[in-house]
């Protein structure tokens, strides 16, 4: 997933385990994303991957540092603003695409319409972020 509005770029756990990656291979971080998904999200490490965008010819390899997390996702990776502004990508959410300059042309990469139909209905079957019941003041008995 594409995401101009974050400052980070991101890496579940889950796709971390697919690619068959040790756990020994992150780099242990103090910090933590905050405003991620309402609160602040510890990380995991952080890993740096190369990445390929676009197709032959017209892609770029380029290596990027994703911070990890460990959270039920509909996404592998969120690309952020660094790798965006690394590649100077142009992102047109209306198209649905992002183009960047390459040494043949202009290189371009555009979302799979059936996987994101995908992934949106993934997403919302996702179980709901529990939210604390607040506690509340018992009733004041009636005086008599």
């Amino acid at each position: 997933m594409v995401d101009t509005g974050s400052s980070a770029d991101v890496l579940y756990f889950d796709a971390f385990k697919r690619l068959d990656l040790n756990e020994g291979g992150l780099t242990p971080v103090a910090s933590a994303l905050t405003r991620f998904t309402g609160d602040s999200i510890s990380l995991l490490g952080i890993t740096v991957l190369p990445i390929t965008i676009g197709e032959e010819l017209r892609a770029k390899t380029i290596m990027t540092t994703f911070m990890v997390v460990d959270l039920p996702s509909a996404y592998n990776v969120i690309l952020g603003r660094p790798i965006l502004k690394k590649i100077k990508a142009v992102v047109s959410t209306y198209h649905r695409t992002i183009k960047f300059p390459t040494s043949a042309r202009v290189g371009e990469a555009r979302s799979d319409l059936e996987d994101s139909r995908r992934c949106y209905l993934t997403a919302v079957a996702l179980p709901a972020k529990p939210h604390p019941t607040p506690v509340l003041d018992p009733p004041e008995a009636p005086i008599p």
